[in-house]
């Protein structure tokens, strides 16, 4: 095996490099390549490259890469950051992600607030708005009408009739607003001519009243219904007429009026049927009649 000296750190290596294994530096040409045909010397010398050198910061001497002193004034050479692989520090233009970071850092907060302000500005509006509609004031008596809609209950009630039993079961008027399976019932007059008027502590809106027929069936069968029925009350104008159903659901009739009292006349009927061969009743009867309004 042949060994040439490297010029450059003067190890000993094989001819066959053409770059020291120790320092790096060019071994220069040798013998067999000067033998060579010129056009293949200089393609060959053409693909050879000079290892970068590394400039001494005080005497300015190029040095080899794998030298750590300076060949010329021996102190230490400072190698260039990218001799050691590190990249460049990334400028602003090449981190779009710090300024959206510091971005919605910024406008997060700012949103936050606005919304609190709005939301608690909205909040206060609302409650002002509701505590106007819930109380409306009345000139005349300087009452408050709140408007929550619930049952009104009668403060008494009056009826055409009253059927009267040698029992003890009790079929006056009040039975109509006591939330109870008992009725009321006229005496035997099969709803004919007949009319309910209820009277309340102070006045107040009826917005809709629910008239509830017998609901044990043997009841509701056999005794006369109210089919078609008018109320009136303190307005003269109110002249409410509707047409109930033969069932013993409940019915809905919108009033819509400002009253002290009610007046329901019976202007037709239902008759009363046979169950089982037992004979219909001659009674008009109804189990409920509630009040829903605001007073």
């Amino acid at each position: 095996m042949e060994n040439i000296t490297c010029k450059a750190c003067q190890a000993v290596v094989d001819t066959k490099l053409e770059f020291c294994s120790s320092c790096g530096e060019w071994l220069g040409l040798k013998i067999d390549d000067l033998k060579t045909e010129p056009r293949l010397e200089e393609s060959r010398f053409e693909k050879r490259t000079r290892i970068p050198q590394i400039k001494c910061s005080s005497c300015g001497n190029n040095n080899l890469p794998s030298v750590k002193s300076c060949r010329e004034c021996g102190l230490p050479l400072v190698r260039p950051l990218s001799s050691y692989g590190a990249t460049e520090l990334p400028n602003r233009k090449e981190v779009p992600g710090i300024r959206a970071v510091f971005f919605l850092a910024l406008i997060i907060p700012l949103i936050a607030g606005a919304s609190y302000f709005y939301n608690t500005e909205i909040a206060e509006e609302v409650i002002e708005e509701i505590e106007i509609v819930d109380q409306t004031t009345i000139p005349t008596t300087s009452t408050t009408t709140q408007s929550m809609l619930k049952l009104q209950k009668p403060l008494s009630c009056s009826a055409s009739s009253t059927y009267e039993s040698a029992s003890s079961n009790d079929f006056s008027c009040e039975n109509l607003y006591d939330n109870d399976y008992t009725m009321w019932q006229d005496n035997s007059l099969n709803c004919k001519d007949g009319w309910l008027e209820f009277n309340f502590s102070n006045e107040i809106y009826i917005e809709f009243i629910v008239v509830q027929n017998a609901e044990k069936s043997t009841s509701f069968k056999r005794n006369y219904k109210v089919r078609d029925l008018l109320i009136t009350g303190d307005d003269p104008d109110l002249e409410i007429q509707k047409e109930l159903e033969n069932d013993n659901f409940e019915q809905w009739v919108d009033v819509n009026t400002t009253t002290t009292f009610l007046r329901i006349d019976f202007l037709s009927a239902y008759p009363g049927e046979e169950i089982n061969g037992q004979n219909s009743f001659d009674e008009c009867a109804i189990q409920e009649i509630r009040f829903f309004g605001k007073g």
